[in-house]
């Protein structure tokens, strides 16, 4: 049990200062970007995003799952195969991409016509090359990983996003190109994760790929999932039309910054995420696997649970502090929508028994499912409560999708999580954000949320291990000392 805690702490610190700062270094120039872009150009931004994350989720078609399966499953037949399944997906990223990109262009005029909104087609094709080279950086930052290198990861990441992030203030405020610099900035980060990404890997490329033969392999694996990242795409997604369609693209701008606040959580889970999955895949097939899973469970969530409380109570000072005031109303937004970040990391440990028994038809059933509920309630609330009820029905969908896929996973490979700690955890956590929203909302003393926020925190670390583990960490530190 030591060893994996091990891996994962130690690969999590090293994807958890990269990420901080790749990831953050957007959230830190929040004070620039709000006051260069308006907040109708910022629901234009986020709107693009959106049709582009559709296209990125067609062009990966699943191959990612595929990727990192074979990569690991093959490994004893040494690197010459697994450069040809590296080398297959990267050709398969490449034609399909094309295919995807140029219809997304052609059926643009139809899709402004389903939105009800103007989006120029010069715009859309500089931000769908964007996708196209990010479709090829994802197989590569993933050989990365299930190779353990967390350096080279976070380093090109790192390095791609201070690439956008410059390019973009230059293009910005030196030319006053706006959105357009936004996403030029944008495609130049991709291309330069692109280049840096294939030197990393090259020595897992091969000028045999044998993509034939190894193309039906991958899609039949890959093809069951690509319902889930279809689904996935209207879990996060779907709010964003529903809230252009009914209070127009400066609701979706607040909304956007809001977001941009959640991404705190955000760093967290892609942080875990990078460094759980390999160790997930390998503890699947380790006869102490079910202890593991159970373990990280309670601790994730249960710290997961604590931080997003936290984010709740400080969301209106630090709105205050980092966005231009057109932007403060964004606040609310932030600790609701920080709960479906939190819990698409939680599917990693859950969705364990559909990895091992290799039924992946379960994932795509049960995130579909979970995409026609976001739906329905983002119908339902976004028209009453606009960008909060958004946020609400989106995390709410996420609840409800780590329910059913927690469920069928223990049929399929019985872990024995316990369910009734994961529940507490997630009941005190929300009844917080609640009581926190409604004390800011009624204006009472700025000192009671934080009083909540302490009350919750000490309810919940009693949760996030066992007696015994409690007691090996009391044993530790008499140790210490």
């Amino acid at each position: 049990m030591k060893k994996w805690i091990k891996q994962l702490g130690k690969d999590s610190l090293v994807y958890g200062i990269g990420g901080i700062v790749a990831r953050g270094l957007g959230f830190f120039l929040l004070p620039i970007y709000t006051r260069i872009f308006s907040i109708a150009d910022y629901g234009l931004i986020e709107l693009i995003t959106v049709v582009c994350m559709f296209a990125f989720a067609v062009i990966a078609g699943g191959t990612d799952g595929s990727l990192e399966f074979y990569f690991t499953e093959r490994a004893e037949e040494g690197r010459q195969t697994q450069a040809r399944v590296v080398t297959s997906v990267l050709l398969w990223r490449v034609v399909w991409g094309g295919v995807v990109v140029g219809i997304v262009l052609l059926l643009a005029p139809l899709l402004n016509t389903l939105l009800q909104y103007d989006i120029p087609i010069t715009l859309l094709a500089i931000a769908t090359t964007s996708v196209f080279l990010a479709g090829l950086t994802g197989p590569m930052l993933s050989v990365f990983r299930l190779l353990f290198k967390p350096w080279w990861y976070v380093g090109i990441s790192l390095l791609g996003t201070v690439a956008a992030a410059a390019t973009t203030i230059v293009l910005v405020v030196r030319f006053g190109m706006g959105v357009k610099g936004a996403l030029i900035g944008a495609c130049a980060g991709a291309a330069m994760v692109s280049v840096l990404g294939l030197w990393g890997v090259r020595q897992y490329l091969s000028w045999q790929p044998q993509f034939r033969q190894w193309w039906p392999r991958l899609l039949r694996f890959g093809l069951p999932l690509m319902p889930t990242a279809l689904a996935l795409y209207v879990l996060n997604s779907c709010d964003r039309f529903f809230i252009v369609r009914f209070h127009g693209d400066d609701a979706l701008g607040l909304y956007s910054v809001g977001a941009k606040f959640a991404l705190i959580i955000s760093l967290m889970v892609i942080t875990f995420r990078q460094a759980w999955w390999p160790t997930a895949l390998k503890a699947m097939q380790d006869p102490e696997g079910p202890l593991v899973f159970r373990t990280i469970a309670r601790l994730y969530l249960g710290t997961g649970v604590i931080a997003v409380i936290w984010l709740s109570a400080l969301a209106p000072y630090l709105t205050a502090w980092m966005t231009a005031p057109d932007y403060h109303a964004a606040f609310p937004i932030v600790g609701a929508l920080s709960w479906s970040a939190l819990l698409y990391g939680f599917y990693l440990i859950g969705c364990a028994g559909i990895w091992k028994v290799k039924k992946t038809f379960w994932a795509g059933a049960s995130m579909a499912a979970a995409a026609v509920a976001n739906l329905i309630l983002n119908y339902l609330l976004v028209p009453r409560f606009g960008g909060l009820g958004a946020a609400i029905g989106t995390s709410v969908s996420f609840l409800l999708w780590n329910i059913a896929v927690l469920l069928i996973s223990e049929r399929l490979w019985r872990v024995g999580h316990s369910l009734l700690t994961l529940g507490l955890q997630t009941v005190i956590g929300v009844a917080a954000c609640c009581c926190i929203h409604r004390f800011y909302q009624d204006q009472l003393s700025p000192w009671l949320p934080f009083a909540f926020t302490v009350a919750a925190t000490l309810l919940l670390l009693p949760t996030l291990m066992t007696r015994r583990h409690w007691g090996d960490v009391r044993a530790w530190l008499r140790h210490r000392h």
